[in-house]
């Protein structure tokens, strides 16, 4: 304990001191947590190290996840709606290249296929914090070209958690065994299923219902809680960590207390985060970047040259302008806390080169201090390059980008298709789920206790079949949410016999899931099973509570999924957001916006921006009138152009001046002679502050001896004492 603590204070002095160092430099945090780390490191001996590497390291787990519950927070799955087809075909461009490139670099350096595997891995994921700090060092967060670096990032999270989860399950399996990997990704795609839509429909609604007993001190225990148990459940199903602490994040991130859970969460978030990247820092042995200097350079020059050029090649890809492709890719140019996390875990694994550890965390540091001249090098790049082709490229370049509205545009089969996979996966999915619920654990623990009668299998078969009925319910009779099932029906007679098709393939895993479920319980024949079947669907489709008790379960679902933290959102149709945009400002309690009307914000500040949207506690207000007073703690949702946006949060951010002093206040008590003029006065209070500057507390009378509050009727005589409050010099001359 005496080792521990010792080495978590010298940690945390060191890390103060460099921080703030950092900080000073306008440099990330995070590269000043990392170079703490190398000098408390045992690599370093000319100041005092860290005893127990051991125990730091612990922590510094706790600390990834975390950080990965975190950004689990930041992450929801209506942004990743919200992102579209643009932001999968450029982080998808972007992924691929970049392991090739690592792939490629690997086998130039004479590593193994995994070695390799792995260093592609490590170079396919951008840093959001070192990007983000970035912008705001900039002043370039608002900006429109920024909003589409988000969209990226928000799926390369998504990408990052898969290549964590799949790649233990390729090193484990020592080869490439293509059935082997397809059994864990469906295990895995069957438990993020459930976790995914067990939690969106369960969670939101009880902390929805538990809100007002949730203090900050409940909140955080109660996160925290969940947090740790879906971690637990993760790794005891064989998955990673991270994917547990992600997942469980991501479900919090649609309750209505999310705001709320970011807030009280961030400082143990930060805390742990700290000492990961500190934890990082001391396993780099500096002698070992002298060495391998040229891998370093290598991999440093792949990254800042390949990576923004995939990210640039997918913008384009998915339709933005050469200008948006460019101004967006250059900004991708480093990595960050998930390439640590991975070549941990391939030393974990003995696949990869042990030097490979300082040698990414240096290529990390040196790709961090290049993000911002890289980001600031895009216009100038893309001028360069309009100024250089010849004419008729110009024209190309200018048109390129003009048809990209046309990406998220899809056509009926196309809408068809996906809502019928995704229902199709999401259904059978539960049932699986059902089925092995009861058949596997809840069925022999009832034999267990009661035996094997018939009585017990034909309950156990209906309270299992009970269970199954609203998912065959929704699996038959859902079609999609957009109808276009029956305008293809109505519209297109020719193409029915894929839609029969479609509707009778559901209609054969209904058979085969009443089937399976019904053999674990009751043995028949054939002809029997087929007529069980058929009187199962029959009635699941003609009961009304069946339909009902779904409809409950999915209205529940979808306005759970959709409430992103229990508020609407406006959406801007994509021919109006090429111009503008929607942001989100949170009126401090000293801003200069509080106690004014949005008139009169528009009048004084001038700033063209647009008061859409209201969010204020648990109510909101859509398109409020320019009488609306703004309080403070109010969220406003704005809308405007990049400069209208910056020029309103600059002025929200304007704070009104502290009034310089206050009044030396003391409460005081005073016997009261025949002479003085407080004598004949009535005691409201009111009457008391105006005529004589204090506020009259209370009063003893000299012959009741009792204390009493002093109102209109009370007529204040020579001899009674008095409790006044004021201004110390005030009182001090009225006594």
């Amino acid at each position: 304990m005496n080792h521990l603590l010792s080495d978590l204070a010298l940690i945390l002095i060191v890390a103060g001191i460099v921080t703030v160092l950092f900080k000073k430099l306008k440099q990330p945090l995070v590269l000043g947590y990392i170079v703490a780390g190398v000098l408390t490191g045992p690599y370093i001996s000319f100041i005092p190290t860290v005893g127990n590497i051991e125990s730091v390291d612990f922590w510094g787990k706790i600390g990834v996840i975390f950080l990965l519950f975190g950004l689990g927070l930041e992450f929801s799955f209506k942004k990743l709606k919200k992102v579209g087809g643009p932001g999968f075909i450029t982080v998808f461009t972007e992924v691929v290249m970049m392991f090739c490139m690592g792939i490629l670099v690997g086998r130039v350096l004479d590593w193994s296929w995994v070695a390799s595997i792995f260093l592609g891995g490590m170079l396919s994921i951008s840093s959001t914090s070192i990007i983000i700090k970035a912008f705001d060092d900039m002043g370039v967060k608002n900006k429109k070209f920024t909003q589409m670096v988000f969209g990226a990032l928000v799926v390369e999270d998504l990408v990052a958690i898969l290549i964590l989860v799949l790649l233990p399950a390729l090193v484990l399996s020592k080869s490439f065994n293509g059935v082997e990997l397809a059994d864990k990704v469906a295990n895995l795609a069957l438990f993020l299923l459930l976790w995914f839509t067990g939690g969106v429909f369960f969670i939101p609604t009880i902390f929805k219902k538990l809100k007002q007993f949730l203090s900050d001190e409940t909140l955080i225990v109660v996160s925290l809680g969940l947090c740790l148990m879906m971690v637990v459940i993760t790794v005891n199903a064989g998955i990673s960590e991270a994917l547990g602490a992600f997942v469980m994040g991501s479900i919090l991130s649609g309750t209505i207390q999310s705001d709320k859970i970011v807030k009280v969460t961030k400082p143990i978030k930060d805390f742990f985060g700290a000492i990961f990247f500190v934890s990082v820092g001391m396993l780099v042995d500096p002698s070992a970047i002298l060495e391998y200097w040229p891998q370093v350079i290598l991999i440093s020059v792949v990254i800042i040259v390949a990576k923004p050029l995939g990210a640039t090649l997918g913008l384009l890809f998915s339709g933005q302008t050469l200008k948006n492709a460019i101004l967006s890719g250059v900004c991708l140019c480093q990595i960050g806390e998930f390439s640590f996390i991975i070549v941990q875990m391939g030393l974990d694994h003995n696949v990869v080169p042990k030097h490979l550890y300082p040698v990414i965390v240096t290529v990390s540091i040196l790709t961090t201090f290049i993000t911002p001249y890289w980001i600031k090098m895009g216009e100038p790049l893309y001028n360069f390059i309009y100024r250089s082709v010849k004419p008729q490229w110009r024209v190309v370049i200018e048109r390129l980008g003009t048809g990209r509205k046309t990406l998220n545009q899809e056509g009926e089969w196309n809408k068809l298709l996906k809502s019928y996979a995704l229902r199709l996966f999401i259904y059978v999915g539960w049932l699986l789920f059902v089925g092995i619920l009861f058949t596997q654990i809840l069925y022999p623990q009832i034999v267990k206790w009661f035996g094997e009668a018939t009585h017990i299998r034909i309950l156990s078969f209906v309270a299992n079949l009970l269970a199954m009925m609203p998912f065959l319910w929704g699996l038959l009779k859902r079609k999609d949410s957009d109808g276009a099932f029956d305008k293809i029906w109505q519209d297109q007679k020719f193409a029915r016999g894929p839609l029969v098709f479609m509707t009778m393939l559901k209609y054969i895993i209904a058979i085969i899931a009443i089937s399976i479920t019904s053999s674990r319980y009751i043995s028949m024949g054939f002809g029997a099973g087929l007529t069980l079947c058929a009187i199962i669907i029959a009635a699941v489709l003609a009961s009304k509570k069946i339909k009902e008790y779904y409809a409950r379960i999915e209205d529940r679902f979808l306005t759970n999924l959709n409430s992103e933290g229990g508020r609407r959102s406006l959406v801007l149709p994509r021919e109006l957001a090429d111009e503008i945009h929607i942001e989100k400002v949170e009126v401090e309690p000293n801003s200069s916006l509080q106690g004014k009307s949005i008139s009169q914000i528009h009048h004084s500040k001038k700033t063209g921006a647009l008061v859409i949207q209201i969010v204020r506690g648990m109510e909101i207000l859509d398109l409020p009138p320019n009488t609306e007073i703004i309080f403070p703690m109010d969220i406003l949702i704005i809308l405007g152009t990049d400069k209208q946006i910056m020029d309103f949060k600059e002025a929200a951010e304007e704070h009104h001046k502290p009034v310089a002093g206050g009044a030396d206040l003391e409460l005081f008590q005073i016997t009261l002679q025949n002479s003085s003029p407080l004598v004949g006065e009535n005691g409201n209070i009111t009457h008391i502050r105006e005529k004589f500057g204090v506020l009259m507390v209370g009063l003893e009378g000299e012959e009741s001896n009792t204390f009493i509050r002093t109102t209109s009727a009370t007529i204040i005589k020579g001899g009674d004492t008095v409790w006044v409050v004021g201004e110390k010099n005030r009182v001090k001359d009225l006594r």
